[in-house]
């Protein structure tokens, strides 16, 4: 994965049009960058000569969406919204590109609400000159899929292109929850009466492998749920790189939710050497972070 830069482009901040509004009501977000009322126009400007679409899935509520590519060295910048919105946002360009003369790198994260239904989600992108000049327009095609699970206690681990991650999460007893082991409630002994059909409740569950064999078809993103009464005490958050699947990088991030309270995140990157002294290799999952609940 190339480490792409954003640069802010002075002239922009004076873009004919810009909208105060941070475009809450709209479905795609971009934060922090300027928003202006109905869609991607598109011209005979300067193009947009790369698109990457790291993954091809995202989940209603998902932040930190990457897309990435470069740009003709004339663009200023890069207009992007959903198609059926009525608004998008101005990202500027970055810097230009090591590997090929005469273009500019682009980045942007966004954000999806959570009102976003599952199926089909079409992102329209165009480069704009200094003078306003759209060029053609670009569409990523990308596919939502089902809102994340919720719960008393939620931990998030997500990342940007196809890879295989594993979340681990040692609850406050010491049993650790990951792919290896998906659940945190143990069935009674032999001759116990038999549990509850919500037995699992008391315990965490890990709601997918994802990633496994390199399977790009899914949203890159595990969860670790307790769906009620998440134990009191500290919690441990691990991952392991199972396989970078021929990525350069992978960048990951983790949320920690109690409700509708974020506990605690952090994030970071993937690199083949994490890959190398993973689970598989007998190494303990890579630390990421600790919280306590009470």
């Amino acid at each position: 994965m190339r480490r792409l830069c954003l640069a802010v482009v002075a002239t922009l901040c004076a873009c004919e049009g810009a909208d105060p509004d941070p475009g809450l009501h709209l479905s795609l977000r971009v934060p922090g960058a300027q928003v202006r009322g109905g869609p991607v126009r598109a011209g005979d400007g300067p193009p947009i000569t790369q698109l990457e679409v790291r993954t091809p899935t995202v989940r209603p509520g998902q932040g930190d969406y990457l897309l990435a590519g470069r740009v003709a060295a004339t663009a200023a910048a890069v207009h992007v919204g959903r198609v059926g919105d009525d608004g998008h946002f101005v990202v500027p360009t970055g810097v230009p590109d090591p590997a090929v003369e005469g273009e500019l790198q682009w980045s942007l994260r966004f954000d999806l609400a959570p009102t976003v239904a599952p199926g089909p989600l079409q992102v329209r992108l165009a480069a704009v000159d200094a003078a306003g000049r759209s060029g053609p327009a670009m569409t990523a095609d990308l596919t939502v899929g089902p809102a994340a699970p919720t719960g008393d206690l939620v931990v998030r681990l997500s990342w940007d292109a196809v890879a295989d991650l594993d979340l681990y999460v040692v609850d406050p007893a010491g049993n650790r929850l990951g792919p290896d082991d998906p659940n945190t409630w143990r069935a009674p002994p032999p001759g116990a009466p038999p549990a509850p059909p919500d037995a699992w409740r008391t315990g965490g569950i890990l709601d997918r492998d994802a990633g496994a064999d390199c399977d790009g078809a899914g949203v890159m993103a595990e969860h670790a749920v307790w769906a009620a009464d998440a134990p009191a005490g500290t919690y441990a958050v691990g991952l392991d790189v199972a396989s970078l699947c021929g990525q350069a990088a992978v960048g990951w991030r983790v949320e920690v939710w109690r409700g509708d309270t974020r506990l605690t995140e952090a994030a970071g990157v993937a690199w083949p050497e994490d890959a190398r002294v993973g689970v598989a290799a007998g190494a303990p999952p890579l630390a990421v972070t600790t919280f306590d609940v009470r």
